[in-house]
């Protein structure tokens, strides 16, 4: 008996592979930014009580992750453009030993952004934890506006968690992609990755009822 792979398996295999690689040349073209677009609405900022900034990921103690930071270009944008007069900065992970609230609001009062404007919310995990705790903090301070930072594929299901809540906020979409300049590029698979992850989201969202 040859070694190897049976006649029947063997196949299967080259047929894996080619599904495999026909999967990431797809991605890695501007099939990607197509397959995004449904994500990507147009919503306009609306001056507000107050403006909320979801928090992402960090790197390291001191810095934010590229998609933090983006946000809190967007949370200062709106702050220093008068959109509103206090930014909620939302959302940590302690179990990675994040504080991706405070480090957000660390780097807004580098910029300007005096303490008394920020209200650090650290008790949010999750989309879902930051839209509840907002919730509550602007039923005790009796505000009843307010225009979300978001990025740019997380607007649809940011919107309805929201939504969920009692709450009607506008928001600023931080871009991610821009149109697509050509028809390959390493940088597609950052769109397809992120677009894949917010369609599974709006399921298990919705699975659990919080849309």
């Amino acid at each position: 008996m040859k070694g190897g792979l049976p006649g029947g398996a063997a196949l299967f295999v080259k047929r894996a592979a080619w599904i495999v690689a026909l999967a990431c040349l797809a991605a890695s073209s501007r099939l990607s930014y197509y397959y995004a677009r449904p994500l990507a609405t147009s919503n306009t900022p609306r001056p507000s009580d107050v403006i909320v900034l979801l928090s992402h990921g960090q790197v390291g103690s001191e810095w934010l992750s590229p998609v933090g930071a983006q946000r809190t270009l967007g949370a200062l944008k709106l702050y220093r453009e008068g959109y509103a007069s206090v930014i909620i900065s939302s959302g940590s992970n302690p179990s990675r030993d994040w504080d991706q609230a405070g480090l957000q609001a660390s780097w807004l009062g580098r910029a300007g952004v005096p303490s008394s404007a920020v209200v650090v919310e650290r008790a949010s995990r999750r989309t879902r934890g930051s839209a509840v705790e907002v919730a509550r903090i602007m039923r005790e301070r009796g505000w009843q506006s307010l225009v979300v930072v978001v990025s740019q594929f997380d607007a649809p299901r940011v919107k309805l968690v929201f939504h969920k809540v009692g709450l009607m906020p506008s928001f600023l979409e931080v871009p991610e992609s821009g149109p697509p300049l050509d028809w390959f590029s390493v940088s597609y698979l950052a769109v397809f990755y992120h677009a894949t992850y917010e369609y599974l989201g709006l399921a298990y969202y919705w699975s659990r009822g919080w849309i």
